[in-house]
């Protein structure tokens, strides 16, 4: 029987290789992390969409007009917009992160059955918009006052409303905080504190990541996108938002758990509000879950405040 001896340089050698990769993929993974919080087109991030099966769709079938309108400090922004007869009032539609304004075309259509019109708007930095970072609301509710403004030249049926979806919802809150022409709002699956919801991004996909990680994170991804940390928070803003509103969770939420829903719910400062909850659905599909009894919910409330 031949013994082959084992060749412990050569093990030494493959550990030491397996170490550097290492180390390279976790101080690559550790200084790109902050650019992938606010870089909303990061061609990484795109590639792992498209891998996992997530990409925003084509429309085809054009029921709206699209327009472009520029913003205080000079992008171009691009919205559709969903007219109908004798429309009731007129509603902005704001969606999530890495998302379009696509997300929103059946509800528009299902707005304008009802008798609304709808503006579905890139969000800067998103869809065809331009911007290349996400200030998470800071600069957001400025572009919808100038959306609005432009709407108001285009004499669109007012009163307006508002209707966001997660970071869309954070953005509606402190539009609504900051503009009284917003009659009522519809806030779906947002978060209450930015640095809260960043730390469990950051968990979900980094488990186990210290704090002082995630607050440099932090910290670098809002000197890149050039806005205040401490000025995001959809829960300050809910503490000053009199009009109504209507706020909507799926309660199997694993992004954004719906305890954010209920903590603004608690302190919004409206006297007209609501809260909708529901059961076994997630941060994508409430809509499809909640089904009819929800579309009834949503148009009631509607309805009650035009």
């Amino acid at each position: 029987m031949k013994i082959i001896p084992y060749n412990f340089s050569k093990t030494i050698r493959l550990t030491g290789w397996f170490l550097v990769i290492f180390l390279l993929l976790a101080v690559s993974g550790i200084v790109y992390a902050p650019v992938t919080i606010v870089e909303v087109k990061n061609p990484l991030v795109q590639v792992g969409q498209i891998l996992m099966g997530n990409h925003n769709p084509t429309l085809n079938n054009h029921n709206f007009n699209s327009i472009i309108f520029k913003t205080s400090d000079g992008f171009n922004l691009s919205a559709n917009i969903y007219t109908c007869r004798q429309a009731k009032a007129t509603i902005i539609l704001l969606h999530g992160f890495r998302s379009q304004k696509e997300q929103w075309h059946q509800t528009a259509l299902w707005l304008n059955q009802k008798g609304y019109n709808a503006v579905a708007l890139d969000l800067r930095g998103h869809g065809q918009s331009e911007g290349e970072y996400c200030s998470f609301g800071y600069y957001e509710k400025k572009d919808v006052s100038t959306l609005i403004n432009f709407l108001q030249t285009k004499s669109l049926q007012e009163p307006f409303g508002i209707w966001g979806h997660s970071l869309g919802g954070a953005v509606a809150l402190q539009t609504m905080a900051n503009d009284n022409r917003i009659k009522f709002g519809i806030i779906e699956s947002s978060y209450a504190d930015f640095p809260e919801i960043v730390k469990d991004y950051a968990n979900y996909y980094v488990p186990f990541a210290p704090d002082f990680l995630n607050n440099w994170w932090l910290s670098l991804a809002a000197d890149k996108a050039r806005f205040p940390i401490e000025a995001i928070s959809p829960l300050k803003a809910a503490k000053q938002i009199n009009q109504p509103v209507l706020m909507i969770h799926g309660l199997s939420d694993k992004k954004i758990n719906a305890n954010n829903t209920r903590r603004i719910y608690k302190v919004l400062k409206s006297k007209d509000k609501n809260i909708i909850l529901v059961p076994k659905a997630d941060h994508y599909n409430v809509h499809q879950i909640g089904g009819e009894w929800f579309y009834k919910e949503v148009a009631i409330f509607l309805d009650h405040h035009i």
